[in-house]
């Protein structure tokens, strides 16, 4: 059987559960992104075309490449789409690239209202829990987007596996590289609706454990961040001198947004 991975780093690390769990199986990956690995829109769709079963990230965006309704329309029935886990919130401060750029997310709660202040008052705060970053907000937020583009567009859902893990155990290494558990469960929920025989003793071996962790984001989650979600795992061992560092970037980007409006 061919089957075709299309997406991001996600995905692509459920083809490889794929190709160790069922090596009689041929899985390929093709990203669905130009700003993932190597882009190549006619080398995809001539997969698509060959494969018997795409396994595809579900995009909503109509004008964007490879969306829902471009893939099923090329895929048809042999298509099943798969959420996108982004999970904003978790760490207070973070950075993550978008389109091109580098986006800091919780920017915007930090430096409301903090014009003229002194940045060292502004960390001071931050570290102590003074200035709302608005984690509960922004998880649950997240969360609901994640169950609605389920219900809309996929074929498997994991919304419900991440309310109900969020504070057990560490659920994402960034905003969109869930932690392993969080792959295993998609891939075993996966499995389930292909009809394959998912090994759950598979994620024991800490070679294969290890294999699937994605690269960990620069963030900040705080001991405060902790403390909102009631989080049962501790916060990040770096998380002063990260923290700080976004921050500065954060006032960096604000001050040269202001020049620039002002010019």
């Amino acid at each position: 059987m061919n089957v075709l991975f299309l997406g991001n780093c996600q995905v692509n690390a459920m083809r490889g559960l794929t190709r160790e769990m069922f090596p009689t199986l041929r899985a390929d990956f093709q990203t669905i992104t130009p700003y993932w690995d190597v882009f190549d829109e006619a080398l995809t769709r001539q997969k698509i075309a060959e494969a018997e079963i795409v396994v595809s990230q579900a995009i909503t965006n109509p004008g964007t490449t490879f969306n829902v309704a471009d893939v099923r329309a090329a895929a048809g029935a042999k298509a099943v789409f798969v959420p996108y886990v982004y999970l904003d919130g978790v760490a207070s401060l973070e950075i993550i690239p978008s389109k091109g750029r580098s986006v800091i997310k919780g920017a915007a709660q930090l430096l409301r209202g903090q014009e003229g202040r002194n940045p060292v008052k502004i960390f001071e705060d931050y570290c102590t829990g003074r200035i709302d970053m608005e984690n509960v907000q922004r998880v649950q937020s997240s969360i609901a987007k994640i169950r609605e583009k389920e219900r809309k567009t996929c074929d498997i859902a994991i919304a419900d596996y991440l309310a109900e893990t969020l504070t057990l155990q560490p659920t994402v290494y960034g905003i969109n590289h869930p932690t392993q558990h969080v792959v295993f469960e998609m891939f075993a929920r996966l499995c389930a609706h292909l009809g394959w025989n998912y090994d759950p003793a598979h994620k024991d071996d800490p070679v294969v454990w290890g294999r699937r962790a994605l690269p960990s984001s620069q963030r900040a989650l705080t001991p405060n961040d902790a403390r909102v979600l009631g989080l049962r795992y501790a916060c990040d061992s770096h998380w002063y001198g990260q923290g700080h560092k976004l921050m500065q970037l954060a006032l960096k980007e604000r001050d040269l947004t202001a020049r620039s409006a002002a010019a």
